[in-house]
């Protein structure tokens, strides 16, 4: 059965074929772009202006007198020659590659899966853009050398590609889907329809942001927990407000639920490790002569935050409110009850 192209390979296509027709030392005129591509002169323009005003390539023109045809050309120096085909310079300096290979050395995540094989090959394929003086037989051996990720606490995706797949599909085609899934508190498995909004990374976990078109909320959901993930044949318009990063920003972990304003002293052991981080969008330290803080802090999900302030044991003293210092308390008395004292 012979390929047939689909929309994006062939706009792929004709990206690749101008680039490599205007790179040439007399480059390219619009008739010779559409001779070339087997297309209209409207295509061709779309061609060009997607060329330099999205993929921001440094193109020139020249035009002859008289109303003679525009020439379109790919700026000297821009571009090197592979046996086919031009390609715009891409050799990155070392704190490029650095930085992109630490990306990618979060792919812990889909150590265990289908993924693994293209992660690797992404990886070896950064050699061809490092510069010459960093380049070795192993150059992605050096950079592994450089980077490590934690294994600690991370969630399985093995056997799950297949669900990842249809939601970064359904992602970049904005299509609606229909969802099955096992919240965690509830005893069997919904199915409704949802709209794939974002893929996001967190503590190990992979996490999907949809919209549910019938109750018009929100929701983040966790990737392992999806038990299958169908697109229709429906797309959907993207919500202009929505916004991840100022959600994330908005809860202390993943839940989001009502604000909660809570002043927590943290002791002098643990006050040097608390400071480093930021852990909501508006919160605030007070230093203490004795070496400890004070953390106030505004937020969202109030468990989560228990249970954080819960694992410094006796070095951190709910101050307020008062609901969640007696929370608090009631917790630990628990946990003490767990540990009696020996006859």
């Amino acid at each position: 059965m012979p390929y047939t192209p689909s929309m994006y390979d062939r706009n792929l296509i004709q990206i690749i074929k101008s680039l490599t027709l205007i790179s040439r030392p007399e480059g390219a005129t619009v008739r010779q772009l559409v001779d070339a591509l087997e297309t209209s002169r409207r295509t061709v323009f779309r061609v060009l202006k997607t060329l330099s005003e999205e993929l921001e390539f440094p193109l020139t023109t020249t035009r002859e007198d008289f109303g003679g045809e525009t020439t379109y050309f790919l700026e000297a120096g821009f571009a090197h020659k592979l046996s086919n085909v031009s390609l715009p310079r891409l050799s990155l300096s070392l704190t490029e590659a650095s930085l992109l290979y630490f990306l990618l050395g979060r792919d812990i995540l889909l150590a265990r899966t289908d993924f693994a094989p293209d992660l690797d090959s992404l990886k070896g394929k950064l050699e061809a853009f490092l510069p010459t003086a960093f380049l070795t037989k192993h150059a992605d051996a050096r950079l592994d050398s450089i980077f490590a990720a934690s294994p600690a606490a991370l969630k399985s995706y093995e056997g799950r590609e297949h669900l990842i797949d249809t939601a970064l599909d359904a992602l970049e085609h904005r299509s609606s889907c229909m969802l099955t899934y096992q919240s965690p508190t509830q005893a069997t498995a919904k199915t409704y329809e949802v709209h794939p909004l974002k893929l996001i990374e967190h503590r190990g976990g992979l996490y999907l942001f949809i919209r549910i078109p019938k109750h018009n909320s929100i929701r983040l959901i966790a990737i392992d927990r999806i038990e299958a993930i169908e697109p229709t044949e429906a797309a959907f318009e993207y919500p202009e407000d929505f916004d991840a990063e100022g959600l994330l920003a908005t809860a202390f972990d993943l839940t989001f639920d009502d604000p909660v304003m809570a002043t927590v002293r943290f002791s002098a052991k643990d006050a040097p490790y608390v400071k480093e981080r930021r852990y909501s969008r508006e919160q605030a330290f007070e230093d203490h002569a004795d070496g400890s803080c004070t953390l106030t802090i505004s937020t969202s999900g109030e468990d989560d935050l228990l249970r954080w302030i819960l694992s410094f044991g006796s070095g951190a003293e709910v101050l307020s409110p008062p609901a969640l210092r007696k929370r608090a308390a009631s917790e630990l008395a628990k946990a003490r009850s767990l540990y009696p004292d020996k006859p």
